[in-house]
């Protein structure tokens, strides 16, 4: 974080002899560094590499990849090890749905809807109260117009689990959009306005709101804020 980066390498050198498991988290936290100072091929090329080396593969070390794959958005990577991490893992374990989670973003991400569906749903057939699985699934569903009560409900129960989120709020405001019913929508968008004022889909989706209920300078305003 001091941005020391050779000292930090040399450290997590030094970890890489102490044992597979805490090699395995230095290679991910030296790739990471690399990824900063000589781009994300180079960081992804040493990452193979030390994975390759790997005597005893398991489920934790497929996440990880697959989680390092997703975040620089080589998602069709991703989704191929958080799916060798699924195999690998048994269904009871609590880290399964989080897999099918984020296998699910990672299949919507690049167009392939159904799987994705799947996944989600899944997901929360083995644990139904996940706020960010409700979410994602919802706001898709709500995007695509297609079944609006049932999102609508998701998201009233996300919301109940994390009344916190903005993104959460803001996809519930949304879902009151699609049925139109704007009072309600214009309630929860301002509040996800208020938690996060930067964000530019949540002050559009406000904007939209306020159009439809002829706040017409409230609207403009926000919308200005949004370019």
């Amino acid at each position: 974080y001091l941005k020391k980066y050779n000292l930090s390498k040399n450290k997590y050198n030094y970890l890489k002899n102490i044992g597979p498991d805490y090699s395995w988290y230095a290679s991910l936290n030296i790739a990471s560094i690399l990824s900063e100072t000589h781009g994300e091929k180079k960081a992804t090329s040493y990452l193979k590499k030390q994975f390759k080396l790997l005597k005893k593969i398991n489920y934790d070390h497929y996440y990880e990849l697959a989680n390092f794959y997703k975040d620089r958005e080589y998602y069709d990577q991703s989704i191929k090890y958080y799916s060798l991490a699924l195999k690998n893992i048994d269904k009871n374990h609590p880290l399964y749905t989080e897999i099918l989670y984020r296998r699910g973003t990672n299949f919507e991400r690049v167009g392939q809807w159904k799987k994705a569906e799947k996944d989600l749903l899944e997901s929360l057939k083995i644990i139904d109260d996940q706020p960010y699985v409700l979410n994602y699934l919802a706001y898709t569903w709500i995007e695509k117009g297609k079944n609006l009560d049932r999102s609508l409900e998701m998201l009233k129960k996300a919301v109940s689990l994390r009344g916190d989120s903005g993104y959460i709020i803001d996809s519930l405001g949304w879902a009151y959009y699609a049925k139109k019913n704007y009072l309600n929508a214009e309630k929860y968008l301002q509040k996800a306005v208020e938690i996060m004022p930067l964000d530019p889909v949540i002050n559009d989706h406000y904007a939209d709101t306020l159009w439809m209920l002829e706040k017409d300078i409230q609207a403009r305003y926000f919308w200005k804020h949004v370019l």
